[in-house]
């Protein structure tokens, strides 16, 4: 069998072998008694894991789509997006190009998300929808959730809550019922710890009813048509059913593990990177406070030669990441979710160690 090399890099992350055999179950019909069994118990397990009783649908495409879907189903007057990263940008750049009126909370890469910042910008009164990304991956920023939650619930419960948790999910504690998030999306191939081209969502009732009163919204992303075949829990057309039988497997490690230990493991994952690179001199890209549970995204103080460690790591079987964007060379950053385990990085980051001092 042809070798690759263990993947630290953000995503797709490492899948393990136990894990990829879970998607070569047989096929079985998306027509038929078993599928819905196998997807409503998937839907079980993904409820649970997000505390929610929302609604969950199973995506056969990238989380770039939930993009699209969240905004074509929520906005009437406009679309506050933050930006603090690549992808927090892209998604804003989505909302332009479905031709809403969108208007950018923007700050440094780096930096976090603030509640007084999208308090102000929401009191124009110009915005039905906010959206944000909650674990930036581009910067390894992580914004909590739960102040902007308060501002929302005290002063906008009007307004509608898209949420991109994609290298969050499955990875940090997220209560989304709790916290009152009306879309919240991820991409299977980050912290839940399976091959990439499948996306999940969890969707509020308030936001399902709303989709009903706007038009235009085409097929393939509408909400009301996912409604359709969610009461039968069947997709609207044929899904990837290897990523939902990898989803069960994946749900199955996750209840073994239990959900405290899961988040706290990421936890223990993400302080113990950042003390390896702030003991070697380095300092953390994302400012004080905001610092993610499953990137660590490291400021290359020390101006190591990544493209050269990178190359000695490779010849080791381990893939690195070299910074994303504006940043590669400047910072790069280590991923330590999914399935990544304490022994998993300890040999990384002993072999990133020894290539250092090679």
């Amino acid at each position: 069998m042809e070798s690759f090399p263990k993947l630290f890099i953000p995503g797709p992350t490492y899948v393990p072998e136990h894990v990829m055999q879970s998607l070569t179950r047989p096929q079985i019909g998306h027509r038929t008694p078993e599928f819905s069994e196998l997807m409503s118990t998937v839907v079980q397990g993904i409820q649970k894991l997000l505390y929610t009783n929302n609604h969950v649908y199973l995506a056969s495409h990238p989380a770039t789509g939930l993009w699209e879907m969240g905004i074509i189903n929520s906005v009437k007057k406009g679309i506050l997006h933050t930006v603090n990263g690549s992808f927090s940008s892209k998604w804003a750049d989505v909302s332009k190009e479905c031709g809403h009126p969108t208007g950018v909370l923007e700050y440094e890469w780096g930096k976090g998300v603030k509640p007084e910042d999208v308090d102000h910008h929401l009191s124009t009164g110009k915005y039905d929808v906010f959206a944000m990304v909650h674990n930036e991956t581009s910067t390894g920023v992580l914004s909590p959730l739960e102040p902007i939650a308060e501002i929302l619930k005290s002063k906008y419960p009007h307004v509608i809550w898209l949420v991109d948790a994609v290298s969050s999910m499955a990875g940090v504690k997220i209560e989304v019922d709790n916290l009152g998030i009306d879309f919240i999306l991820a991409s299977t191939q980050k912290a839940w710890g399976l091959p990439a081209g499948f996306a999940v969502c969890a969707v509020s009732n308030r936001m399902i009813d709303l989709a009903k009163s706007i038009s235009n919204k085409g097929y393939f992303l509408d909400i009301n048509v996912y409604e359709k075949y969610y009461e039968k829990m069947q997709t609207p057309s044929t899904p990837s059913i290897p990523h939902i039988f990898g989803l069960k497997y994946v749900l199955e490690q996750i209840k073994e593990e239990g959900l405290e230990n899961r988040w706290q493991r990421h936890i223990e994952n993400a302080e113990y990177t950042q003390n390896w690179a702030k003991d070697r001199g380095q300092s953390l890209f994302p400012e004080t406070g905001f610092e993610s549970n499953t990137i660590t995204c490291i400021h290359n103080d020390r101006e190591w030669d990544i493209n050269g460690i990178n190359d000695r790591l490779l010849e080791r079987g381990f893939r690195m990441d070299k910074g994303y964007g504006k940043l590669r060379g400047k910072a790069f950053r280590i991923a330590h979710m999914g399935n990544v385990m304490m022994d998993d990085l300890t040999e990384y980051l002993h072999n990133f160690d020894e290539v250092l001092h090679d």
